[in-house]
């Protein structure tokens, strides 16, 4: 691979290339020979990977090394063009390549010129001198300058290489961008000696993940490839036969061409292993957690995970008295509801059962009644949930913005659809969208609910068109966790009842599943089965 593009030998120095004498066979090509067919002449020189071409770039006096190579690169692309030995002097750079007949083949086609997209009316002009000279006069190996910039940017702690900007890194000699699918091949090549197990390669323009093969058979887990050029995840291929755990993507085109659902599932698809994406965990059941998140502290996402799921998971069941717990005994709550015309669920909308209980104080025409709706106090509030119909949530529909948390108290927004589960046969399924605004106090170190606006409209058609489109995740739990003490205490109640075990043995059996109701009774069968529940663990 090295020996492809740069040779095995001592390297020379900027200055040294100044002292190579030009071929006396070499061949020079500008508008004058191009226009003669020199390029369909000398077919064979540029197959030849002996010879080192010779590029010579007008018009760049005001320009970077950075800037000029990386122009150039971009415009034939994705053919491989490897600079090395820049020079610069007054309006004029050069540098050395050789293996890059396409990419010649290109430039020629193109006249020799490469817009810059900095000065439009002052495009960069090239001439090329091919067989400028042989790989026995011109000897470059720039493994140890890579290598050494490999270990500087390895953390061994964590054993993971640093590559973002890869290009910029100051103590790079040669112009080394990983844009370039066979450069980004060495560079992961020399380092696989590191044996790293996390890699960052963002920021680096890459479109091409098949240099990735060159870590094949590398424990690699973690991979961050975030604000390149990858347009497709098709370009994911290289990575099944890697074992990444740990994904980020975003900034990315390819981002923006799938919805949630189907972004997450067709990942999996090349990573089957994954358990985080773009920084988010992934659950492999239960609620999904590939929902937009917009999250003012990331260390809130357990929070508002768990409570989430819980409490949706709860409201759509036949038993919304579990949301009791949730709330302060104080709790306040109120309801609105609007009628949404000219949408695809206007005509079958029917919100009467919230406006019933609904606190719009813009259409109230008596504010001495504005308490009348302000359900206050937990019963109250579990009164008035088990009083609206009954739902199923489509919780791919989610949008979730925790605008504030904090040890004290946090702030979460919900938004999405549900659809109102037929009471009869007759009648018609409702999509119906919704917003939730919870503000939660941490008492004791367990967070409730003391204040819940809940806003429900017949659903837009932008989200009826997109709603329930995907298979809710199985879950293999007859209700969530529990994860307060009341919460807890409920549950241990319900094993009571289910098994007819003391107080002390159903304890016993939840918290060996981790309060996994359905755990728990499995586990409590096994034990029965082969007689290892005493006579005094049941009730008399």
């Amino acid at each position: 691979m090295a020996s492809a593009f740069f040779g095995d030998s001592q390297s020379i120095t900027n200055m040294d290339i100044k002292k190579i004498r030009q071929s006396p066979l070499a061949v020079v090509v500008n508008d004058y020979s191009l226009q003669a067919g020199i390029i369909y002449k000398n077919k064979d020189i540029l197959e030849n990977p002996i010879f080192w071409h010779k590029f010579i770039v007008n018009n760049a006096e005001d320009f970077s090394r950075d800037l000029i190579l990386k122009t150039i690169l971009d415009h034939v692309q994705p053919m491989d063009l490897i600079p090395v030995y820049f020079v610069k002097e007054a309006s004029i750079a050069t540098f050395l390549a050789r293996n890059c007949g396409p990419a010649i083949e290109k430039l020629c086609r193109d006249n020799l010129i490469v817009d810059n997209p900095y000065v439009k009316n002052q495009p960069f002009k090239l001439n090329i001198i091919l067989r400028f000279a042989t790989t026995n006069e011109v000897k470059i190996d720039v493994s140890k300058n890579i290598s050494k910039v490999l270990r500087k940017r390895t953390n061994t702690t964590t054993a993971t290489i640093n590559l973002e900007n890869f290009y910029q890194d100051p103590d790079l000699t040669e112009f080394c961008v990983l844009s370039q699918p066979k450069l980004m091949s060495y560079v992961l090549h020399l380092s696989r000696l590191t044996k790293p197990k996390a890699l960052v390669l963002s920021n680096n323009e890459i479109r091409s993940l098949v240099p990735i093969e060159a870590l094949w058979g590398v424990n690699i887990t973690s991979l961050d490839l975030r604000n390149n050029l990858i347009m497709s995840l098709t370009e994911l291929e290289p990575l099944t036969q890697l074992k990444i755990t740990e994904l980020w993507l975003e900034g990315n085109p390819l981002c923006d061409n799938y919805d949630e659902h189907t972004y997450i599932q067709r990942i999996k698809e090349y990573c089957p292993k994954i358990e985080k994406l773009d920084g988010i965990l992934l659950k492999q059941n239960g609620f999904p957690s590939f929902r937009r998140n917009f999250l003012c502290n990331s260390t809130g996402h357990d929070l508002v995970d768990q409570f989430l799921e819980y409490y949706f998971t709860s409201y759509d069941s036949n038993n919304r008295a579990m949301l009791k717990s949730l709330y302060h005994k104080s709790a306040l709550f109120s309801v609105t509801a609007e009628y949404q015309p000219m949408q695809l669920s206007s005509p079958n909308a029917q919100l009467k059962r919230y406006k019933t209980y609904s606190r719009n104080l813009l259409s109230l025409a008596d504010f001495s009644r504005t308490d009348l709706n302000l359900q206050q106090g937990h019963k109250a509030v579990i009164d008035l949930l088990n009083l609206l119909p009954s739902t199923e949530h489509d919780p791919y529909s989610f949008t979730v913005d925790l605008i504030h948390h904090s040890d004290i108290c946090a702030i979460i927004v919900v938004t999405g659809v549900f659809r109102e589960l037929p009471e009869t046969i007759l009648d018609v399924e409702r999509v119906v969208g919704f917003n939730r605004c919870f503000v939660l106090e941490s008492i004791n170190g367990e967070y409730c609910i003391i204040n819940e606006q809940l806003h429900v409209f017949n659903a837009l058609t932008s989200q009826q068109v997109k709603a329930f489109k995907h298979d809710r995740p199985i879950r293999p739990q007859m209700l969530p966790p529990a994860q307060t003490t009341k919460q807890k205490a409920q549950m241990i109640t319900a094993m009571k009842l289910i098994t007819n075990l003391t107080t002390e043995w159903a304890k016993k059996c939840l918290e060996e599943c981790h309060y996994d109701l359905k755990n728990a009774i499995a586990l409590f069968v096994d034990l029965y089965k082969v007689d290892k529940i005493p006579a005094d663990g049941f009730q008399s």
